[in-house]
């Protein structure tokens, strides 16, 4: 159960990691599934931009915590109860969520500045 979590923060982790390369190579569309998508964000190319250089260190630090967080969680062996391994999961889970929707307030307050 554990491994498999811990997977899924590593897949999490690479889908994030993803748009951040696309971001910076400036190959992130505007609208692309691997960006911050909501109504603020995507009124125009100027906007996106701004929108998402707020809010990529947040996303570098969810990534990050996505990659600590898998491989902690996969080290849990099944020596670990398995509400120790549900309760470890549960609280990055929020913890990482906490993380995540600061990046994305950041860049919709970042895209309302900017129109």
């Amino acid at each position: 159960m554990a491994l498999v979590i811990g997977i899924c923060y590593l897949l999490l982790a690479a889908y994030l990691g993803a748009g951040l390369i696309l971001f910076h190579r400036q190959h992130l569309p505007r609208g692309s599934r691997w960006g911050i998508v909501n109504a603020a964000t995507t009124t125009s190319d100027n906007t996106w931009l701004q929108a998402h250089r707020a809010a990529a260190p947040l996303l570098g630090a969810t990534a990050v915590l996505c990659v600590l967080n898998g491989f902690a969680i996969a080290a849990l062996t099944a020596e670990h109860a398995l509400s120790v391994q549900l309760i470890c999961t549960l609280g990055t889970a929020i913890f990482t969520g906490i993380v995540y929707w600061s990046a994305r307030r950041a860049a919709t307050v970042s895209a309302q500045k900017t129109n």
